[in-house]
This record gives C-alpha cells, sequence and structure tokens, in this order.
C-alpha cells in the first residue's frame, strides 16, 4: 500500500516547475540522507545531536519502516535531497493513532516546497494508517520550521526553555500537533 515511488511535481520559488520523486528509504540512499542529516547536526540545533553520525547511524531512519513510512526525496537527477519520515509517538498501543513527523531538506534545496510535499506524503499516508494526529518537536532556535508548521495547520501545545545545548547556545524545544 505504501510502497513504491511517488512522483510530484512543485513549482519552487521562482515559479519554474521541478520534479521530485518520493522513495521508500533503501539502502541506496543511505550516504545521501546521513550527509544530509550531519549538516544539520554540525551547523545548527535542527538535529539535536551533538557530533556527526556515521553511515550505520541509517538505521534508525529505517527501523520502523515496516510499519511507518520513510523516503528519500530525489530531484531529476535522482541524487538525495531530502528524507521524511513518519514514526511512532510512543511505541505502545494506547497512543497508535499518533504518529512524529521528521523531514531534512538538503541545504541547497530548502525553500522550493519539498518540505509542504514531504509533509503532504506523510499525512496522506497517515490517513492510510488510521493516524489521526501528527507531532512534531522542534528546536526553539529554528523558528523558520516552527513557522512551516505554523502555516500547514500545526499549533504549539508545548514548549520546554532553555532544555538542550549545543553549538555554543542553550535551547529549547517546541511541541506542535496537527490534528488530520
Amino acid at each position: 500500500m505504501l510502497a513504491g515511488r511517488f512522483p510530484v511535481r512543485w513549482p519552487p520559488i521562482g515559479g519554474t516547475m521541478e520534479a521530485y520523486a518520493f522513495e521508500r528509504l533503501s539502502e541506496a540512499h543511505r550516504v545521501g540522507v546521513v550527509d544530509i542529516f550531519n549538516h544539520y547536526v554540525r551547523t545548527s540545533t535542527a538535529a539535536y545531536r551533538g557530533e556527526a553520525v556515521g553511515y550505520e547511524f541509517f538505521e534508525r531512519f529505517t527501523a520502523d519502516a515496516d510499519a511507518y513510512p520513510a523516503y528519500a526525496i530525489l530531484d531529476a537527477s535522482g541524487a538525495v535531497v531530502g528524507f521524511c519520515t513518519l514514526e511512532p509517538f510512543m511505541p505502545i498501543p494506547t497512543f497508535f493513532g499518533t504518529a512524529e513527523v521528521m523531514y531534512f531538506i538538503h541545504k541547497d534545496h530548502t525553500g522550493k516546497g519539498i518540505g509542504t510535499l514531504a509533509l503532504r506524503r506523510l499525512e496522506d499516508d497517515a490517513r492510510l494508517m488510521g493516524i489521526t494526529r501528527l507531532v512534531a518537536d522542534i528546536s526553539s532556535d529554528n523558528v523558520g520550521s516552527v513557522r512551516f508548521h505554523e502555516g500547514r495547520g500545526f499549533k504549539e501545545y508545548g514548549r520546554l526553555d532553555d532544555v538542550g545545548r549545543k553549538l555554543g547556545v542553550s535551547f529549547g524545544v517546541v511541541y506542535m500537533q496537527k490534528m488530520l
């Protein structure tokens, strides 16, 4: 039901059309996905880890892939320009109606609508799975991500101030939720 490739088109800023495809995460995407993630590990608080991860960390993104979708986002040339996952909010049956979204887009491809496409893909999958609520936890420093989620129907439901420290700064975590 969720397997395969999902080609989509989106008009990025500037009005030109660029094609993107969503493929279920596989070994072929390992290097591209981990490299994108490590960019955010090294340069921001968007990825919470303090140090770059090895390529074996890829398994973390596919750990729930049998039950929850995880995609590589490819440009027209087949290069990985992002990835997104739907994950259990909490891995116990009481919370199976809620899932957590995560996406990271290559720094050279942000602002082109890929994040919106990723969220739509995950929302569609969530609905097919009977999930009625999505949550996102976002670094309080990542104001752009908070605005992105607000603009797509998420509401802030909680905030923990100064709970993390990375790159010499303290940051909090913003919890957001969207009803499907």
